[in-house]
């Protein structure tokens, strides 16, 4: 019989490495803060919030395992894979994140040299551009508060749909299929999952969905998600079940830029019979 473990379980939170506005070690003290024992930053396309996380967990008495989103396409759709437990220190899985965050980088460059171009605004250039520095405690990316600082947007969620009304957007982008992002999260020892996939597709799509990507490799669904329905969550759960999957819990917090707290589902450990996945991120990530 296993012990009992108590505390929450949040898999999916970013920091100011990515987009989000606290630092690691904020993430930490907010954690403890809401009974939150288990977690993983899972920053878009960098390892730099989760190398940090694993330093100085320990401090905090809580469970952490390396974590990472990465970005992936099939068929002109953009779809979030979550790693769990890789080795951060394998040279081929750190190539691997740091070009996929050059494709998901260059979405922005393409978007301000298409703006250039279009004389959106007077300041606006790629040289400027490329030589701005940002507080990454205020959330968002480089690109969101260039427009700010330049006068060009109000706000970073204003910066956010220029992308849409440029066509400038995650499918014109180099990311790599899903079946290739589950290989290298593998070969560097981890855990593959599918991030929020209520998000990703209808509901109404959602079975043949499942189906299709369980083909790619997956390990787990993040099924315990702030925006799925309940229909959702029990659909996610059940496939699991008939499928051998972890299913996962995460927040997708980003601070302030966003509306989740850190242990925003409230998902007790026990709960979710994640002992095995715990002990395999453990192993796999010394």
């Amino acid at each position: 019989m296993k012990n009992k473990r108590c505390g929450y379980v949040d898999m999916h939170i970013h920091s100011y490495h990515s987009d989000g506005t606290m630092s690691p070690e904020a993430i930490l003290k907010r954690a403890k803060q809401n009974g939150v024992q288990y977690l993983s930053i899972a920053d878009h396309n960098t390892l730099a919030g989760t190398a940090e996380l694993l330093k100085i967990a320990d401090d905090y008495a809580i469970c952490a395992c390396s974590g990472v989103e990465l970005d992936t396409l099939e068929n002109g759709r953009d779809i979030h894979i979550l790693g769990y437990g890789m080795a951060i220190e394998n040279a081929d899985f750190q190539t691997f994140v740091i070009e996929n965050r050059a494709h998901l980088d260059a979405i922005s460059d393409r978007l301000i040299e298409k703006m250039v171009r279009l004389n959106a605004h007077k300041d606006l250039s790629l040289s400027g551009y490329r030589d701005f520095c940002y507080d990454r405690n205020g959330g968002g990316w480089k690109a969101l508060h260039y427009f700010m600082a330049i006068g060009l947007t109000a706000s970073l969620y204003e910066g956010m749909r220029l992308y849409e009304h440029y066509d400038c957007s995650y499918d014109q982008a180099s990311f790599s299929d899903i079946k290739t992002a589950c290989s290298q999260i593998h070969a560097a020892g981890g855990i593959a999952v599918l991030a929020h996939p209520g998000v990703t597709v209808n509901e109404s799509e959602l079975s043949a969905f499942l189906a299709f990507v369980n083909t790619c490799g997956i390990d787990g669904i993040e099924c315990h998600y702030p925006k799925h329905s309940e229909a959702v969550t029990k659909q996610c759960v059940a496939f699991c079940e008939a499928h051998g999957l972890y299913a996962t819990t995460g927040s997708d917090c980003h601070g302030t830029f966003g509306n989740t707290d850190v242990g925003e589902m409230k998902m007790a450990f026990d709960a979710l019979d994640l002992h095995r996945f715990f002990e395999a991120c453990r192993r796999r990530a010394v």
